[in-house]
């Protein structure tokens, strides 16, 4: 009997196959207070916007995914525009997470690197700080969800801090820092 290696997460483009989940995802009960909503529509022709990324989180299956915006941009900011783990708090967030940190910079040559988080997510929020992401600010009562008004933090990553946190400073030899094993 041959033991098999646990599967290993990696990011993929979405599909057009892949709107259900993302659609489902959202309609959780209980993302609703951490996560926008778009509509099925939304969703089909953000995936053909040249400056949007959809990207799914597999490992063993479908788990998330995430959608980078910006990429395009001539300041080389990158947006984390939305980014969900089905299953929290077993750690995928945090490897799905890395890996994206490495797209922004590597592939996409990003110079910034952020993200918007809802006050009350302080789960993301622990997230986004144990892994090197600064506080910047807050937008005071910038998103409106039935009669009331949510802030949120802005967060981000710059060139030179992914630099000094992933890679190793006397060498181009990438390896992930140790906080997000």
């Amino acid at each position: 009997m041959s033991i098999l290696p646990p599967p290993i997460m990696h990011l993929r483009s979405a599909h057009a196959q892949d709107i259900d989940f993302i659609v489902a995802q959202e309609a959780r009960s209980d993302f609703q207070n951490f996560i926008g909503r778009w509509s099925r529509e939304e969703h089909t022709a953000n995936l053909q916007d040249a400056d949007q990324q959809y990207l799914v989180v597999e490992e063993a299956g479908v788990i998330g995914y995430a959608i980078l915006k910006g990429l395009q941009s001539a300041n080389r900011s990158i947006e984390l525009a939305r980014f969900v783990i089905s299953q929290p708090g077993r750690g995928f967030g945090r490897k799905a997470l890395c890996q994206l940190i490495t797209l922004a910079f590597e592939q996409h040559h990003a110079h910034r690197f952020w993200l918007d988080v809802f006050p009350h997510n302080a789960r993301a929020r622990h997230l986004y700080e144990s892994i090197g992401f600064q506080v910047e600010g807050t937008l005071r009562d910038v998103e409106k969800r039935g009669e009331a008004y949510y802030s949120l933090i802005i967060m981000s990553m710059l060139e030179a801090e992914y630099r000094s946190l992933f890679l190793h400073e006397d060498s181009a030899d990438f390896r992930l820092a140790d906080h997000c094993r």
